[in-house]
């Protein structure tokens, strides 16, 4: 609780009074002080509010603020709501049945927790976002489902057990909008299309074999050319690889036959990444346990179904970062991230074919 500031409100209140500790820092915290002043700090704001904008000291009070003004933390919240349990957002959406922030809470909660609440049955008002598309990344257009028991409609990136928060800062927003057939064209406009097509075989490997450096693997050139065939031959064709179905075979080109696994696609067992230092293991991140992963990467594709037609460079920025978090193989998940770069970029249109981006360089 050491990054919460001093006299909290919002979310900061709610994970003060119900000791939620989240493990990412909350993109807003919001404090009451002398006057209105906005601080941005690599990316986190502080917002400070004067003491008339301070809300009841009551739950549904600062979730009210926190859904109004901040930029809802879906992990502090599924946090929340399994220390508070349903009273307190159960009577909220009773005491205001037409009240938008109240039937968001109440989606939310439902949403988050899996367990169900009682509509009440003066329930209504107008279908409202369940996020604010402004504020952070929430589905495309048209792909908003809408969920009539709270009249709300669940634009939602994802799923409860996977679900990518995207806050738009300014940084996110200059990277997503980066125009990568604008610079391919100017890229042709200046040394034509034959000489690209050309090129296009040489970053293949390029890609291959800088993929294969991160790794620490630099040395190991048969299977610096099979990556960089699979590349060519797989990179935006077939399905998705985030179904065990579409990973196993894709893992395979990949790993070759020569491997130690028992078996190709979603993995089985616990895995972590880290280094062995003077015959000590040193642990930098343990991935999701096993049986989380299916669901999970369904969650990824669904961010990937929802989001269609926004940013190429953000929904494989997301593709690849999700992989990596999610950890989905026993062998092979850093080479699978890059091709996810690649994949999704052809698939969005964002790079022709058959050129490969050298992204790991």
């Amino acid at each position: 609780m050491a990054d919460l500031p001093a006299d909290p409100i919002g979310a900061a209140w709610l994970a003060r009074a119900f000791a939620v500790e989240p493990l990412a820092r909350l993109p807003v915290l919001s404090r009451v002080g002398g006057r209105r002043a906005t601080v941005v700090q690599d990316g986190h704001r502080l917002e400070t509010y004067p003491a008339a904008m301070r809300p009841a000291a009551e739950p549904a009070a600062h979730l009210q603020f926190h859904l109004r003004h901040e930029v809802p933390h879906l992990e502090s919240l599924a946090r929340l709501f399994a220390r508070s349990g349903p009273a307190f957002v159960q009577a909220w959406v009773a005491a205001e049945p037409t009240g938008q922030y109240a039937r968001r809470a109440a989606f939310l909660y439902e949403w988050l927790t899996d367990d169900t609440l009682q509509v009440p049955d003066a329930l209504g008002g107008n279908y409202v976002d369940a996020i604010d598309d402004a504020r952070q990344v929430a589905a495309s257009p048209g792909r908003a489902v809408k969920v009539r028991r709270w009249r709300v409609n669940d634009n939602l990136p994802g799923t409860r057990h996977f679900c990518p928060t995207l806050v738009r800062t300014d940084a996110v927003v200059q990277a997503a909008a980066l125009d990568l057939p604008r610079l391919f064209a100017e890229l042709t406009a200046e040394f034509g299309a034959d000489l690209l097509l050309r090129a296009a075989v040489w970053l293949t490997l390029r890609e291959s074999r800088a993929s294969f450096a991160i790794e620490g693997e630099a040395d190991q050139a048969s299977r610096i050319q099979r990556f960089a065939d699979v590349m060519a031959r797989r990179t935006g064709q077939g399905a998705l690889p985030l179904t065990d179905a579409a990973l196993a075979p894709l893992q395979r080109d990949i790993l070759g036959d020569r491997t130690t696994l028992a078996r190709f696609g979603i993995r089985q067992s616990p895995v972590f990444v880290g280094q062995t230092v003077r015959f000590q293991n040193h642990v930098h991140y343990v991935a999701p346990p096993a049986a989380d992963v299916p669901a999970m990467l369904h969650g990824l594709q669904v961010f990937l179904e929802r989001t269609q037609g926004q940013s190429a460079v953000l929904r494989a920025a997301v593709a690849a970062f999700g992989s990596v978090y999610i950890h989905p193989l026993a062998d092979g998940n850093g080479r699978m991230h890059r091709f996810l770069i690649n994949d999704l970029l052809r698939r969005d249109g964002a790079i022709p074919e058959p050129v490969i981006l050298p992204v790991s360089a």
